[in-house]
């Protein structure tokens, strides 16, 4: 079973760098316009995301302190 583990987790990693490949490719082919969009969407993603796992961060830390009072 462990060589089972190992195995899989192997053929993840290939596949992450094929795509990670891919994704080079046809970031280099955009304009230098199709390029700021994209990482500006992907940058509105990431910053929703933080502020969504903050958002939940304090709400939990809110609940923490009101059991201990």
């Amino acid at each position: 079973m462990l060589f089972k583990f190992i195995f899989k987790r192997k053929k993840k990693k290939l596949q992450e760098q094929s795509e990670k490949k891919i994704n080079m490719d046809n970031w280099m082919n955009l304009t230098k316009e199709e390029r700021l969009a994209v990482d500006f969407d992907e940058k509105n993603k990431t910053m929703r995301k933080k502020k969504a796992l903050l958002k939940s961060i304090r709400e939990e830390y809110i609940k923490i302190k009101k059991k201990k009072n």
